[in-house]
């Protein structure tokens, strides 16, 4: 009689306790939005144009500047985005008059 008892109480304990490790799980998972490009990478690439704003690839997200001008980024990656993104990027520019040189993303000639 116990054993059944027991094992009805466990039946009925399990859902709950796997929403509640769920719930836990969610909460860690919830990291910081990821910095925005600086105003110097900014200045150096040429933007996707994408619902009518500049957009740009930095740090695995795609970033934009609402009205305000408060840094944006997608959440999830915008199919026009994505096909854009796979089939190459806009190149970065660089100002040869200061210091000689096309440099990559990193700063490096």
């Amino acid at each position: 009689m116990k054993n059944g008892l027991i094992s009805k109480a466990l039946v009925l304990a399990l859902p709950l306790c796997a929403v509640a490790v769920a719930g836990v799980a969610r909460a860690q998972y919830d990291a910081p939005p990821p910095p925005p490009p600086p105003d110097t990478y900014v200045a150096t690439v040429e933007p996707v144009y994408f619902n009518g704003q500049p957009t740009y690839w930095y740090g695995n997200h795609w970033y934009w500047r609402d009205a305000g001008g408060r840094w944006n980024y997608y959440h999830d990656e915008p199919g026009f985005l994505r096909d854009r993104r796979m089939h190459g990027l806009p190149d970065r520019h660089f100002d040869d008059r200061r210091g000689g040189g096309r440099r990559d993303e990193h700063g490096r000639r």
